[in-house]
């Protein structure tokens, strides 16, 4: 899918967005929908063959099916569980639209008001900081997520700094360096930048697999580590837990929506707190119904980097910087299939 306007992250100039799509129906007629980023993987590919191990099962074993559908060998299973999440999402899905419910009903509400955190750092400068972080303060948002370089020191240290000084007291940021440091000593000055600026947290300094180095990390900072959006189980996820103080769960990467209930129980056993991954209409409902989930993150619309969302029947509702409950049956994930059908580029339709 195209977007409206190009965005850059860093140098990386986005033009377009690559989804896979799922549309699953079970016998009684409910239908239920997933989405998920291909992150330039073969993931249509690996969604069919997740899918034709869904075929004909009951929804008694939704449980049992995201362990079996990864395959019996540990080899695929890396990659099969993206396929598998999508499986799960729409599966749940359309288990709450078939029981006329929002799926955070179904889980147990327990809120109907949630944070929201917004995403910037789109073509980022000092003065778009300053500007894009007043805009949303004004708008009542109380947290802000700051996408930044991690490779350009001065230039973070001045978009940070400019940020910092735009926000008002009641107004928090944290930062997003998506995995762009290998050791300690590479991410210490971006540590220390944020300790200044009493950043709310400082996200994916380093890969998922260098949790180790995370946990090493941990111990020479005082600000809160961020981990968690690609682990490819709970297992690694909890390896995770040795160097975050914050969940990252993405029930589209790592297993679905029966993942990321046990990484909410995971979290609570640890005591860690949690902020689910994009896809803000989907994770809501994880925040209504578990208050260990402190805010959801959100692409904005006016930001146009997540161009699904126009697809949406039910896009996120915020007032006053909060996402409101939905009542729509669903996990959040309908889609408009006629406004989809421009952009199909490969459709398959599997059947018991």
């Amino acid at each position: 899918m195209p977007l409206k306007r190009p965005v850059r992250l860093g140098t990386l100039e986005i033009r377009e967005r690559a989804y896979v799509v799922l549309r699953l129906t079970l016998s009684d007629g409910a239908t239920g929908n997933a989405f998920g980023y291909d992150r330039g993987m073969p993931l249509y590919e690996v969604v069919v063959e997740a899918a034709r191990r869904y075929l004909g099962a009951s929804t008694d074993a939704r449980d049992t099916l995201r362990f079996t559908a990864l395959g019996p060998t540990p080899a695929p299973r890396a990659t099969m569980v993206r396929g598998v999440s999508l499986c799960d999402i729409a599966l749940r899905d359309a288990m709450a639209v078939g029981a006329g419910q929002p799926l955070h009903a179904m889980l147990g509400t327990v809120r109907d008001r949630v944070e929201v955190m917004p995403v910037i750092g789109y073509g980022m400068t000092p003065d778009v900081a300053a500007r894009e972080g007043a805009s949303l303060a004004d708008r009542d948002f109380r947290t802000i997520k700051l996408m930044i370089d991690g490779g350009d020191f001065a230039f973070d240290r001045a978009v940070v700094e400019a940020l910092a000084a735009a926000l008002p007291p009641q107004t928090r940021f944290g930062l997003d360096a998506h995995w762009s440091f290998k050791r300690v000593d590479d991410a210490l000055p971006w540590c220390r930048l944020a300790e200044d600026c009493c950043a709310l947290f400082l996200e994916d300094p380093v890969a998922p697999t260098a949790w180790r180095v995370a946990a090493d990390l941990r111990a020479e900072t005082r600000v809160p580590l961020c981990l968690g959006e690609d682990a490819i189980d709970i297992d690694a996820l909890r390896d995770m837990c040795e160097g975050a103080d914050i969940l990252r769960l993405d029930a589209a990467a790592s297993g679905g929506l029966g993942y990321a209930l046990d990484g909410l129980a995971l979290a609570r056993r640890m005591d860690k707190t949690v902020i689910p991954h994009v896809f803000s209409t989907l994770h809501q409902h994880l925040a209504f119904a578990d208050e260990i989930v402190t805010r959801i993150e959100a692409i904005l619309p006016e930001v146009g980097a997540d161009p699904i969302d126009d697809i949406l029947l039910h896009p996120l509702s915020i007032a006053d910087g909060a996402a409101c409950a939905p009542a729509d049956p669903g996990a959040g994930t309908a889609l408009d299939w006629a406004g989809l059908q421009p952009f199909v580029l490969r459709k398959e339709t599997l059947t018991p």
